[in-house]
């Protein structure tokens, strides 16, 4: 069995979002530097999970597509789905890279399964974690990676734009947003 060296380094940064000053820790993993926590925002177009303040700490909010586009602090944006393999490949492939991923895995990403909301009804917290990419499918779904409590993959697929999915935001480096 060959052992995989991730190169990661955690850092606290106090970011300002819109009115309020916030603690966000990053994260490095390979030449990315990612948020360290589910963001937690709130805008229009985000959720807290049934309205529980207590989930909203621990699993931040969730949030649509569009809504997603524009929550990230500067500095700071939405991954595309480039970046998102990016960092799948670092942690080991989609085949392991969600039991990498989650509070457990040992990368410091830490995300946890934060379920999903159409914004009226929420569904799987602790069993499902959904994350947007900003990279579009088709004119009503985008990209977004998945990873559930009874797998340790991590999964590319494409989902209404109109669904609320967690959202990490990455370092601004040579940046391009997509079209």
């Amino acid at each position: 069995m060959k052992a995989k060296i991730f190169l990661i380094g955690i850092a606290v940064l106090t970011i300002s979002l819109q009115k309020t000053a916030a603690q966000v820790k990053s994260i490095k993993i390979g030449n990315q530097v990612w948020m360290a926590q589910n963001l937690n925002i709130d805008i229009p177009g985000s959720f807290i999970y049934n309205g529980n303040q207590t989930i909203e700490q621990s699993y931040g909010r969730l949030y649509t597509w569009e809504a997603a586009k524009n929550a990230c602090p500067a500095s700071w944006h939405l991954p595309t789905d480039g970046e998102w393999t990016e960092l799948v490949n670092t942690v080991g492939g989609e085949d392991i890279a969600g039991k990498q991923l989650k509070p457990t895995g040992g990368t410091g990403f830490n995300a946890p399964l934060g379920g999903y909301a159409d914004g009226h009804s929420f569904w799987f917290i602790n069993v499902y974690g959904g994350y947007w990419t900003s990279s579009s499918y088709d004119d009503q779904h985008a990209w977004y990676r998945y990873f559930t409590k009874k797998d340790d993959s991590f999964t590319k697929t494409y989902f209404s734009k109109n669904y609320g999915f967690s959202v990490r935001c990455i370092k601004n480096q040579n940046y391009t947003a997509e079209k």
